[in-house]
């Protein structure tokens, strides 16, 4: 793209509409987590002869791809058609036959997308999803959503994607990607539209993911009837109070007759879910060890999991009502979607077990997995506290016991247990423990120096928080649980992953190969480059300077060809980055 001139030329507003969706998706994923960097591109191919339009077009031009990763695409995706066993099938009905045969084709096209993507992702720290497309001019357009795997690997997500011949939705982020990227389908459907390209708003969108998403669920119930009003029925279930309560239970949704489900109590005359007064009612009859049964259309009674329940089956989830409009729906115990005044998102995670467990074997030198195992305990414990409370764990903790007496009540070393920790968590201050898990102080108010690092938006408990830590400048080992009122959970520090030094020597080895090239790959270079700029923190000094200078060295080569048009700073090393932070 050279001045106001499209070089690779779809449409006149694709500018425009790629920018729309581009701040939609930025809007929309924000909310899942604040690391998956979505990024929105268009791929276009044209399947009309138009003059003077080129095969293949990307919008845009600079979004780390290339229209030559595409050459083999065509002939990938009809090897890919001819290979579906869906077309197999004939409809007597010719439009009904041409469209389905259309299907298809978009189908072996958005595989073949992701196919060549993913052989070409430089980092594999990505997942691309690839919508339908919409016939444009000439051209077949498909939106291209980029999001960094990183979150999505670590969420826990279901497997299975059919039920008998129906695809269903595996996960919330699933379910939002694919609303999201339908949007993006019926937006190009009227691609010269105005400003707001797509309808639908962030809340609403989770709305209709979540709806979506509830069909898994009601599918394992086996009853069709009910699918699409359980999300619904438990919204307003919740909603409800009986005799001034709030509704807490659970439900159980499986098939009548689940080999895993022991009906305790059958009802003569089995209870429609719609009828939400009366399963509210029932509700008050289920408690820790039973929950209603159901099929997702009717109510047969109380019941519990009975025998060894096998996840892989993915036939049974638990729904369980928490407070007044709130509910969370689970498979074996792994949380899936919380739903909070009729608004679907991710359940709250308390504490990341694998990062609290690495993170405080680098705070803590020489730990035993016994310690953490303890500590673990503690702040499990402690994250149950609803009015928010604190846990320092410091090798110090005898000695600021001491210090910090007149604002704490020292006590003599003690391992708290579950019950004794809701107890001392419930007054204001913090728990001060040592590296054993054995308490010195309950109560205890944090002193410190101001610091630049605290949030204004954030509560007087995490700023005190960061206040104490910064004032041993990360000179001593420390570590601070903070649990907010708001369900919020820091820990202090947060240290960033580790990564294999092995990965960034490969990378700068593999960087250097291009000086070797007689053409310049404008892509592979700006994917590197992007690589490098990603793991900045990570760099040595000596690496920043050989990136540095081997990046002149390959602009100084190539400043004749038209596609070296980006400019990139110096990398510099970052201060506070160690050996720690290499596995």
């Amino acid at each position: 793209m050279k001045g106001d001139t499209i070089d690779l030329f779809m449409w006149g507003y694709q500018r425009h509409m790629h920018r729309s969706l581009q701040f939609s998706a930025e809007e929309v994923f924000r909310r899942l987590s604040p690391g998956l960097n979505p990024s929105v591109f268009f791929l276009g191919i044209l399947v009309d002869k138009r003059e003077g339009r080129k095969d293949i077009c990307i919008e845009p031009e600079d979004c780390g791809v290339s229209v030559n990763q595409f050459s083999s695409l065509k002939n990938l995706a009809s090897e890919l058609s001819s290979t579906d066993q869906a077309g197999n099938i004939r409809y007597s009905q010719p439009l009904i036959q041409n469209s389905y045969e259309q299907q298809i084709t978009d189908r072996a096209y958005v595989d073949a997308i992701k196919r060549i993507l993913k052989k070409t992702d430089f980092d594999d720290e990505s997942d691309y999803h690839v919508a339908s497309p919409i016939y444009i001019e000439g051209f077949l357009v498909f939106t291209v959503l980029t999001l960094s795997n990183a979150f999505t690997k670590s969420q826990y997500s279901l497997v299975k994607d059919k039920y008998d011949q129906f695809p269903i939705l595996r996960s919330l982020t699933e379910a939002i990607i694919t609303c999201f990227l339908n949007e993006c389908s019926n937006a190009l459907k009227d691609p010269n539209r105005g400003f707001s390209v797509i309808d639908r708003d962030a809340d609403e969108l989770f709305r209709v993911a979540g709806r979506q998403f509830m069909y898994t669920i009601s599918a394992a119930g086996g009853n069709f009837d009910g699918i699409h009003g359980l999300y619904e029925a438990c919204n307003q279930i919740a909603s409800l109070r009986y005799e001034g309560a709030i509704g807490l239970g659970s439900i159980i949704v499986a098939e009548k007759g689940h080999k895993n489900v022991k009906l305790t109590l059958e009802l003569a005359q089995p209870i429609k879910v719609k009828d939400f007064r009366m399963v509210r009612k029932f509700l008050e009859v289920s408690d820790s060890s039973s929950a209603i049964v159901c099929d997702s259309t009717l109510i047969y009674g109380l019941g519990e999991i009975r025998n060894k329940y096998n996840p892989k089956d993915e036939s049974l989830f638990i729904i369980n009502f928490t407070s007044h409009f709130t509910w969370v729906v689970s498979h074996d115990n792994n949380p899936l979607m919380e739903v909070e005044y009729r608004q679907p998102k991710l359940p709250s995670e308390k504490i990341n077990q694998e990062k609290f467990y690495s993170d405080f074997f680098r705070i803590f030198k020489d730990i035993s997995k016994s310690q953490l195992d303890d500590l673990w305990e503690v702040a499990m414990a402690a994250c149950d506290q609803k009015h928010g409370t604190m846990i320092v764990i410091s090798d110090l903790a005898k000695l600021e016991a001491e210090r910090l007496g007149r604002q704490s009540f020292p006590i003599k070393p003690i391992k708290l247990t579950d019950s004794m920790i809701k107890k001392v968590t419930s007054i204001d201050g913090a728990l001060l423990l040592d590296r054993d898990a054995n308490c010195h102080a309950i109560g205890v108010i944090l002193d410190g120096l101001a610091s630049d690092k605290g949030d204004s938006a954030r509560g007087a408990r995490y700023n005190s928080a960061i206040r104490y830590y910064e004032k041993f400048d990360n000179s001593k080992s420390l570590a601070i649980i903070i649990v907010s009122e708001d369900g919020m959970i820091n820990l202090l520090p947060d240290l960033i992953p580790q990564i294999k030094h092995s990965t960034v020597e490969y990378a700068i080895k593999d960087f250097k190969k291009i000086l070797d090239e007689s053409k310049f790959d404008s892509v592979s270079f700006k994917r590197k480059m992007h690589y490098f700029k990603s793991i900045q923190f990570y760099l040595q000094q000596d690496e920043c300077v050989t990136i540095n200078e081997v990046r002149k060295q390959i602009e100084k080569k190539f400043e004749a060809d038209p596609k070296m048009t980006s400019t990139y700073s110096d990398l510099t090393s970052n201060p506070q980055m160690d050996d720690s932070f290499y596995i």
